[in-house]
């Protein structure tokens, strides 16, 4: 096809003579150098100059002085441009994606005796959509190219293919197979990185190359408008910004829709498009070399996406996003967590709950978890130290999959911590997780900090490790909340019995005996509603730890009050115990006998008896 160029005003009293589809026109030979270097008069098109070609016109690409015009970027665009191959690249490409979006989907409805190898093929198209998991977490360097091939159903695989299948026709068009592989690529890595770094779930989906096709196309027409012939501009720039428009607008309304790929394609397929010259825009001795240039770039651009999780681990603040502090009041702890694992709504602070605990993990899909909790026991449990040991917990995490066994922990994470790890395996003995978890035991409070994370055959756990073990160790842990609270409550009204009596009991569950004996005791001696109540406390405390109060005065200052509150049989086995307890066997004789005279219905009289009789050795 020929281009009719523009009539040119005659210079001498001859001038050459041009013939474009039979009709002869005079022509200046510099302005037909321009034209042809501009691609507006093609080769095709024949030139009568005396010099050149003697009387006869001969076809403009047989004149050698026209050679070099010939060979300028420009003309070669037209020229592949009117006349190129059919795109075969963009077809392969669009057939491909076609193939495997049929086969999905006959799969999804596939029954009978093939049921279980749909089922095979369909799990590996579930673990070929591609993120942030999968590719720093998961190993999945496949899926930046298998998560296109892979689509929610027919509603979504036949728009995306009417995309890729037109946007790829007109790129491969204009700018060849090497420049539509690198266009494709550039889409590509472009779309996966947007996915990876800003994306918060996995996606799926040939739409990062369609969009990325289409802003190939878009800017394919903004860099060549001026040479692109007059029938083809409607294709390109311009023609189709409004089909754009009207396709990226469709998206913002629809669910589930990943705008972060659909930018990410559109700006690495636009900027492939700018900045690549493919092979035909060079001389002809250029272009083989080229050529197996741009294949080059186009299979480095392609593999790139694979390394994008090995780079990101080692910039954690751009995979994981900027860290937060995280103030856990329940917990009384801080702890700081990446802003990927936050929640996207930001109701709390943790995505999840670990057997109640605050938790965070990857993504929702994700079996493993990094947690921080609080747990109060009684005090019956903690007589020994930490409860929560060995067989207890493994009976405790007995939700998480497989039989339990423990295995060495790592070093505590601070003085005053215990260390502890199980390992769940299969019936086979194959390992599944591993679980390592930190306690700081302060009176009945028990702090935990801990991780649950996959292992492989060899016991390797991967990435998540590292991640989940800076994120425990972050944790700081402060007072408990009851504990807070009733500090706050203190710094209000210091003299309130009501708040004195609810900041001891607090100093006593956190193992602060001393303090909470010398609040109790400010209680204790002023008259108040709240008096009898921290007496009986105050004791229960003294029979609970023997060892910390073993140098009381003697007589003790519960003595009378055990006199005066006889009713309160609680404070009578308290006093008795503690009496015994601190061999002060003739005292706590007399109180049983007055406690048995006094209240004989008492249930508690078998036990003081037996302290008694312990205390004299008759025991």
């Amino acid at each position: 096809m020929t281009v009719t160029p523009k009539r040119y005003p005659s210079r001498v009293q001859k001038l050459p003579q041009l013939r474009v589809d039979g009709e002869v026109h005079p022509v200046d030979l510099a302005d037909l150098d321009e034209d042809i270097r501009q691609g507006r008069v093609l080769a095709d098109a024949e030139l009568s100059y005396a010099p050149w070609t003697g009387e006869d016109f001969v076809p403009l690409g047989a004149l050698p002085q026209l050679a070099e015009a010939f060979e300028s970027p420009n003309a070669g665009f037209v020229r592949h441009l009117l006349r190129g191959p059919l795109p075969w690249a963009s077809t392969a490409v669009t057939a491909v994606v076609l193939a495997a979006g049929l086969l999905q989907i006959g799969l999804m409805i596939v029954g009978g005796a093939f049921r279980a190898q749909a089922l095979w093929v369909l799990n590996l198209y579930g673990r070929s959509a591609v993120g942030f998991e999968p590719l720093l977490f998961d190993g999945a360097w496949w899926s930046p190219w298998g998560s296109q091939l892979v689509h929610s159903g027919p509603t979504h695989l036949f728009p995306n293919l009417a995309v890729l299948g037109y946007a790829g026709y007109r790129v491969e068009r204009a700018l060849g197979p090497t420049g539509y592989a690198v266009v494709a690529a550039a889409a590509l890595l472009g779309g996966v990185a947007a996915v990876t770094i800003l994306q918060p779930i996995p996606v799926v989906g040939s739409s990062i190359l369609g969009f990325g096709l289409w802003g190939a196309q878009l800017a394919i027409g903004f860099r060549m408008g001026d040479t692109m012939p007059s029938r083809h501009r409607a294709f390109y720039g311009y023609g189709n910004l409004a089909i754009f428009v009207v396709l990226f607008a469709g998206t913002l309304a629809g669910e589930n829709v990943s705008h972060y790929a659909h930018v990410g394609g559109f700006a690495g397929g636009a900027l492939a498009a700018v900045l690549v010259k493919p092979p035909f825009m060079f001389p002809a001795t250029a272009r083989a070399r080229v050529r197996t240039r741009l294949w080059g770039l186009a299979a480095a651009l392609a593999i790139a996406p694979s390394f994008l999780g090995p780079v990101l681990r080692h910039v954690p603040w751009v995979a994981y996003w900027p860290p937060q502090e995280v103030d856990l009041v329940d917990v009384g702890a801080t702890v700081t967590v990446p802003g990927r694992l936050l929640p996207e709504d930001g109701e709390r602070a943790y995505t999840m709950t670990a057997r109640g605990m605050p938790a965070w993990n990857i993504s929702r899909r994700d079996l493993t978890f990094v947690f921080c909790g609080l747990d109060r026991l009684r005090w019956d449990q903690v007589e020994g130290g930490d409860p929560l040991t060995g067989e207890a917990l493994a009976r405790y995490w007995s939700s998480v999959e497989g039989d339990a066994h423990a295995i060495e922990a790592p070093p505590p994470r601070a003085p005053g911590w215990t260390a502890h790890a199980l390992e769940f395996v299969d019936e086979d003995g194959t390992p599944k997780f591993r679980l390592v978890e930190h306690h700081l035991l302060r009176g009945r409070y028990l702090n935990r900090v801990g991780y649950v994370v996959n292992v492989d055959e060899g016991g390797a756990s991967g990435p998540r490790e590292p991640l989940y073990r800076s994120i425990a160790a972050s944790v700081r842990v402060g007072e408990p909340p009851d504990l807070a609270k009733a500090r706050e409550q203190h710094a209000r009204s210091p003299t309130s019995p009501r708040i004195r009596l609810e900041l001891a009991r607090a100093l006593w569950d956190l193992g602060d005996l001393v303090q909470a004996d010398a609040i109790y005791a400010l209680v204790v001696d002023t008259p108040s509603p709240q008096q009898s109540k921290a007496v009986s406390e105050r004791l229960s405390m003294w029979a609970s730890h023997p060892d910390a109060f073993a140098d009381a005065p003697d007589p003790p200052w519960f003595e009378q009050w055990m006199v005066d509150l006889n009713h309160d049989r609680q404070l009578q086995v308290d006093g008795i115990h503690w009496l015994s307890a601190e061999g002060r066997c003739a005292v706590a004789r007399v109180h049983h006998q007055r406690f048995a005279e006094e209240r004989p219905d008492a249930a508690e009289l078998v036990t003081t008896a037996e302290a008694v009789l312990r205390c004299e050795g008759a025991l």
